[in-house]
């Protein structure tokens, strides 16, 4: 009798609730699968189709194939040279276009009278391709490369200006109604007031255009280089080297990848308040 009374009472008792930790856990762990899982699939149905032998081995190469392509590449030392020349141009057209966005952008949004005279201009431009441009700056400026750096720069401006502008327009009229109140000059009420407001909108404006502008700098490599990972690319379609093609295309997806994975780590880390409030 008491030993059906006490399975009674374990029976009836209620379940532990889980831990915190293990139900933020196991999101976390889902969200890991879930990035993994596509890339996976593909790789799977890619392996699965160059060994069904539907198509020859020279068009659909083998996963394995351009995993040799990449060792050889890299240990000869001619893919690490053209990766150098290809960061080197972005690093340089990003600095130039992101220094030149922030600045047209805090005039367009101080002064009434700029973005009169710059604004249509900024959206103008911002219909053009950036690959339409490059005849026209092959001409101007040659083949060398200038003409690839500032196509970077151009690609990375644009967004980076808008960003800024939209930032600075969207600062409270009230904040500089009071800063004038009490006499605060143009230097400090630009240090306190305008970058501190500006920062969000600014470093979501370099991120975009960080993206951008490394698609926008294979493009021109494509068509106007000789180095870099385009022009990597355009080499193997001339020998009709599909391994060094595909090789060259998975490179790209995985450095624009790293460059916004950094991106977003660096700014979680300058702004861990945004970070705590689960910002994707």
């Amino acid at each position: 009798m008491s030993l059906a009374i006490d399975l009674g009472q374990r029976r009836s008792r209620p379940r532990k609730p889980a831990k915190a930790s293990e139900a933020v856990g196991e999101p976390r762990r889902r969200g890991r699968w879930a990035h993994v899982a596509p890339p996976l699939i593909v790789l799977g149905a890619w392996t699965a189709l160059s060994a069904s032998g539907l198509f020859p081995r020279e068009i659909v190469v083998p996963p394995q194939q351009i995993w040799a392509t990449f060792v050889q590449l890299w240990g000869s030392g001619e893919l690490p040279g053209h990766l150098a020349g290809s960061l080197s141009r972005l690093a340089t057209g990003y600095g130039l276009g992101a220094a030149i966005g922030i600045a047209l952008g805090v005039l367009m949004g101080l002064s009434r009278q700029a973005e009169a005279y710059i604004l249509p201009s900024f959206q103008v431009m911002r219909q053009l391709p950036t690959i339409a441009l490059i005849p026209a700056f092959i001409m101007i400026f040659g083949v060398g490369e200038t003409v690839k750096i500032i196509l970077v720069a151009k690609a990375t401006a644009l967004p980076v200006a808008l960003a800024t502008f939209q930032g600075v327009r969207g600062i409270p009229k009230v904040y500089f109604d009071v800063g004038r109140l009490y006499r605060v000059g143009p230097v400090p009420l630009f240090l306190k007031v305008v970058i501190p407001a500006t920062v969000p909108p600014v470093i979501t404006g370099l991120r975009i255009a960080l993206a951008r502008s490394w698609m926008v700098l294979v493009g021109a490599e494509l068509l106007v280089a000789d180095s870099g990972l385009g022009q990597l690319m355009e080499w193997g379609r001339q020998t009709f080297r599909i391994d060094i093609v595909l090789m060259g295309v998975v490179l790209t997806g995985l450095i624009g990848f790293t460059l916004d994975k950094g991106f977003r780590a660096g700014e979680r880390a300058l702004s861990p308040a945004r970070a705590r409030g689960g910002e994707p």
